[in-house]
């Protein structure tokens, strides 16, 4: 079995795939951009992929959530992966000496208050954290650095100038797992996603609330988007505290024949999100 990911060896997607792949024969792959990962699925080149969808501090990430919108897939599992942002350069250096600092756009997202404090150092958004590592490992420049996992620093042999600069110390990014749809689904489960587009009259998104409500069913979180193709107009990514029941498919069944378009993208069990216990923020 081959799980595919975002970016190169030593990035948090990687890392939540090590997660995924305990006690089983999987192999790993990664991809220039989530796009190329989505269409190797789509494609049967890959059995899984890794998606981050959603950041303790940024929010949702919608650029991967976006591409999931249309397609016949399922969320079989979901992983919660801490993330503990290290500047790195290739040598030690002093930090006053850096002009330039490479990451993904989440990433310097994350660490913008740290960053900001440092007026005199660019940032510049790159493909993957781990990635930005090897560029810096790999040029001829003292004063750049790059914003990764200490782990990345670590597996390319690099010096750490500062770890955990994370502006939230609980820094936490939630990954789904997903395959092409299957016939049979995943037993023991308790959380659902689904893509949801209105017919965009008035009222028309509270009365699917009113839905949900009217059956018991828990919302987790309501994402809107817009629709392509449709200018000001939204559909709605929504999680939901459920995965089976009697409950849930009432609701369902109601939801979808007020709805122009609905996509349960999968229901699956909620992943543990990591202990916080000794996490302490920068002095």
């Amino acid at each position: 079995m081959l799980i595919g990911y975002q970016g190169v060896e030593g990035s948090y997607s990687e890392v939540a795939c090590r997660t995924f792949a305990e006690g089983g024969s999987y192999a790993m792959k990664g991809h220039a951009t989530f796009k190329i990962l989505v269409d190797a699925l789509v494609r049967d080149e890959i059995d899984y992929i890794a998606l981050p969808v959603e950041n303790s501090t940024s929010g949702p990430i919608t650029r991967t959530i976006d591409l999931m919108k249309y397609l016949e897939v399922d969320a079989v599992e979901e992983i919660y992966v801490k993330i503990d942002h290290s500047l790195i350069s290739r040598e030690p250096v002093d930090i006053n000496t850096l002009t330039r600092v490479y990451s993904h756009p989440e990433a310097l997202e994350q660490c913008h208050a740290y960053l900001s404090g440092y007026p005199g150092i660019q940032v510049h958004e790159y493909s993957d954290t781990a990635e930005a590592v090897r560029m810096v490992r790999d040029a001829d420049d003292p004063t750049i650095a790059a914003v990764a996992g200490s782990h990345a620093a670590e597996l390319y042999g690099m010096n750490i100038v500062r770890e955990n600069i994370s502006d939230n110390p609980f820094n936490t990014t939630r990954f789904l797992f997903f395959r092409k749809r299957a016939a049979a689904s995943l037993r023991e489960t308790n959380k659902t996603s689904l893509y949801i587009e209105t017919d965009h009259s008035a009222g028309s998104l509270s009365e699917i609330l009113n839905i949900f409500k009217k059956h018991g069913v828990n919302l987790l979180n309501l994402t809107s988007r817009p629709i392509q193709h449709k200018p000001f107009s939204y559909g709605f990514f929504i999680d939901i505290e459920e995965g089976t029941g009697d409950a849930l498919d009432r609701a369902l069944d109601d939801v979808s024949r007020v709805s122009r378009y609905i996509n349960i993208l999968g229901t699956y069990q909620k992943g543990r999100i990591p202990s916080y216990e000794k996490v302490m923020a920068n002095e």
